[in-house]
């Protein structure tokens, strides 16, 4: 079986996981109170959700700027914003076998000259665990604030919290310590796999990031900025539905928990992931003495969340690809050409 094959079918499966999740959520949710909270929604607050999302993507793009340029890899921001909703259009609307990650690190390749080529892709996944260890800290700080009140069966909400912490903390220790990964004997088992030298060039890629620790801290406040901004959407969007003892406090408990839930099932665009997280996780809070009743309500929120932070403020990248804003202007291509060719000159290949 060939690996477009292999592909094929893996992006199948978790269709159909995404396509069950979607089934669960409709078969579980009352639907008397779900089409009550759609039928009174006030869409001038739904529109006003829109606009921190918008923001927020946007200013993901700047911190990739300031990662790429660690690099030394030169691209405009107008250009970043580009690619980056071009990204997020793919991950949220088109979740097919190609994710926007991917697509972003192959045309940021294409923004490159040819001796920075991984670096500049390695940039996507740092960017993404950027993210996370932001989003984690963000949770964190917000688990401060969330009291055994917060709580499903018995289950504190802050306990999720401070497990995923330990975990990732873990992971992230062993991953950055040379000292750690010598004494696992980690690089002598991957030196068996043929593909080591590439796995070499992206861990180089990214250590040298220890070196630039500044460039990471002010990319972890920024991505508290941007999930902030995001979570002022999810809170608009509980004032469009009537929730308005809804605190903004535990939207910001919730909402990391519900990313990093989509993050850790990787069905394509988190589809019915994040929306039985959402639906739960948001029914704690809607309806605190009786959650199962308040689950109409949540699937609510849960539907304008996709259908708004996610489809609507993805829809400028399906305008990248028709205007050509996602590769470089023809001139540019020919300097990165004749540059590779100097390159090989001084190489010696012809």
């Amino acid at each position: 079986m060939t690996n477009f094959i292999k592909k094929r079918y893996r992006t199948a499966l978790w269709l159909i996981i995404a396509l069950a999740a979607m089934l669960f959520l409709i078969y579980t949710t009352p639907r008397e109170d779900f089409f009550k909270a759609v039928k009174n929604i006030r869409w001038g607050w739904a529109m006003v959700a829109l606009l921190p999302q918008l923001l927020a993507i946007t200013l993901i793009s700047i911190r990739w700027v300031w990662l790429l340029r660690v690099h030394r890899v030169q691209i405009s921001v107008f250009q970043a914003v580009k690619l980056t909703f071009l990204g997020f259009f793919y991950n949220n609307v088109m979740p097919g076998g190609v994710g926007g990650d991917l697509l972003k690190g192959w045309f940021i390749t294409q923004h490159s000259d040819r001796n920075r080529r991984i670096e500049a892709a390695v940039t996507v996944f740092v960017d993404r665990m950027v993210g996370l260890m932001g989003m984690i800290l963000l949770a964190l700080f917000a688990s401060y604030f969330a009291g055994p009140e917060m709580s499903y069966n018995g289950i504190q909400i802050r306990w999720i919290v401070w497990l995923i912490f330990a975990g990732t903390s873990l992971v992230l220790v062993v991953f950055l310590s040379h000292r750690i990964r010598k004494m696992l004997l980690l690089g002598k088992y991957l030196e068996k796999f043929s593909f080591f030298h590439r796995i070499q060039q992206v861990d180089d890629a990214i250590q040298i990031y220890r070196k630039h620790l500044p460039v990471i801290g002010l990319s972890v406040i920024l991505t508290w900025v941007v999930q902030s901004l995001t979570i002022v959407s999810i809170w608009i969007l509980t004032r469009a539905l009537g929730l308005n003892h809804v605190q903004f406090t535990q939207c910001l408990i919730i909402m990391p928990i519900v990313w990093l839930i989509g993050a850790a099932i990787p069905v394509p665009g988190g589809l019915g992931i994040i929306e039985n997280s959402v639906k739960y996780l948001f029914a704690v809070v809607i309806g605190a003495a009786n959650p199962d009743e308040a689950q109409g309500y949540a699937a609510a929120l849960a539907l304008l969340n996709r259908v708004l932070l996610l489809y609507v403020c993805s829809l400028p990248g399906a305008l990248v690809p028709l205007f050509g804003g996602h590769l470089p202007k023809t001139t540019e291509l020919q300097e990165k050409m004749m540059q590779d060719q100097d390159q090989d000159r001084i190489d010696g290949k012809y």
